[in-house]
């Protein structure tokens, strides 16, 4: 667990610090000091890392902390390959950047090869993990369960990338040519992301006290169909970004995901959460967040920012709970003995500023606030530049959370190093 665990600490730190550099490129008087022209390398960098490489890394630590460590021990080499590959691409602006739905991309060979390298570490992992997740499906256990679940996922999730780069024809337009390549399998990633959620969830739930309520692991089993739906569809067309293709496309996000997570969370918050404790409350943030997110996708309507009001709750709401699952996991593994009170108000400052960001968000686009538009000249209503504001304090509450999860996880593991682990907790 502790090599894909690491992976996941230095992917969502190398995608901080590339968030940090997009910051500071838009910073009057900042921006004049750093390279010109890397802007969306770093922004791209900042996405694949943190949200796609950390999110798998940490699953696949969960693959081994719950099911045990396989024959196969080294995979974790290939991953940690691929994603140093990725974070130099990004970092030294090489290629061009593709802002394609799903894997953002840089038009480059070493980019590819760290993508390629993490993938054979990531899907032979989950090769790997079949034979044990198979008759885990109706396990009693519904961490073995949910997990079943999401190593299923991630080998239709590999099949439908093979499927999709041996189909997708090489075309003059590169945006248009990886907006195909990714579109099917970008979609079943998404189900992949849903069952580390709802597993997220249920952890959480069990450290704090409650067990995890049996209805959840048969929820997870509806995130199966439609990704298998998906890769059917990838044999038979010819273009997998027609019309009645996205039109199914985002049926599987408002169904097939959609409603064993909502259901998931509205069973989680009843059940398990706010019921005091640490891990209980932060289970709490991070269901009422989802609740949040996920419900504005089905009231999106046009292109404003009703649609980052969406998407950055779901995400947020799942990196609260592996925020949180980070601090339990650093003291399971020897890092820390106990948390301080800093680090116990963390998921609270970032929660209520991931609150304050999205309904800044959201009530800005109602009003007419138009997406990927930098600046103010947009705002011709007071309800629009109130809405910014509150946006805006949301951002700066959020920033100083994640502030405070990094600083505290590097400062943990470079203190264990020089002064001795504390004793290994009890799982």
């Amino acid at each position: 667990m502790r090599p894909w665990f690491l992976l996941f600490l230095f992917s969502i730190g190398a995608g901080g610090f590339f968030a940090l550099l997009v910051a500071l490129a838009r910073t009057p008087g900042v921006s004049s000091l750093l390279p010109e022209g890397l802007f969306y390398h770093w922004l791209i960098g900042h996405v694949d890392l943190a949200l796609i490489i950390g999110f798998l890394s940490f699953l696949v630590a969960q693959w081994h902390r719950v099911f045990g460590d396989v024959d196969f021990k080294r995979l974790h080499l290939f991953a940690y390959a691929g994603a140093s590959l990725i974070f130099l691409s990004a970092l030294l602006g090489l290629g061009t950047p593709v802002h394609n739905n799903y894997v953002p991309t840089l038009d480059h060979t070493l980019f590819f090869a760290g993508v390629v390298l993490f993938g054979v570490g990531y899907l032979l992992s989950a090769l790997s993990f079949l034979k044990a997740s198979l008759p885990s499906l109706i396990s009693e256990d519904p961490l073995k369960a949910v997990l079943s679940v999401s190593v299923l996922l991630s080998l239709i999730f590999g099949l439908s990338l093979l499927l999709s780069f041996m189909k997708t024809p090489r075309v003059e337009e590169t945006y248009l040519y990886f907006e195909r390549l990714y579109w099917l399998p970008g979609h079943v990633h998404q189900f992949v992301n849903a069952t580390l959620l709802i597993y997220s969830w249920s952890f959480l739930s069990r450290v704090s006290g409650k067990d995890v309520p049996r209805i959840v692991p048969k929820l997870s089993l509806f995130l199966l169909p439609f990704p298998v739906i998906y890769l059917i569809v990838q044999i038979f067309t010819e273009d997998t970004i027609a019309e009645e293709v996205k039109a199914l496309t985002t049926l599987g996000y408002a169904v097939g995901i959609g409603v064993p997570t909502l259901v998931s969370a509205v069973v989680f918050l009843v059940r398990s959460a706010f019921r005091g404790g640490f891990f209980s409350n932060s289970l709490g943030i991070s269901v009422v967040i989802y609740i949040m997110g996920a419900s504005m996708g089905y009231l999106i309507a046009g292109s404003d920012l009703r649609i980052p009001a969406h998407y950055h709750g779901v995400i947020a709401s799942i990196l609260i709970s592996l925020m949180v699952l980070t601090y339990y996991h650093l003291r399971e593994l020897g890092f820390v003995d106990e948390f301080p009170k800093l680090v116990r108000i963390q998921p609270y400052l970032y929660g209520v500023g991931m609150i304050l960001f999205v309904m800044g968000l959201f009530w800005s686009g109602y009003f007419g606030a138009p997406r990927k538009t930098p600046g103010t000249g947009y705002i011709e209503s007071m309800e629009v530049y109130a809405f910014m504001l509150l946006m805006g304090l949301g951002s700066i509450l959020s920033v100083v959370g994640g502030i405070i999860f990094v600083g505290y996880v590097l400062y943990s593991i470079i203190k264990s190093h020089e002064y001795g682990s504390p004793q290994k907790a009890q799982p």
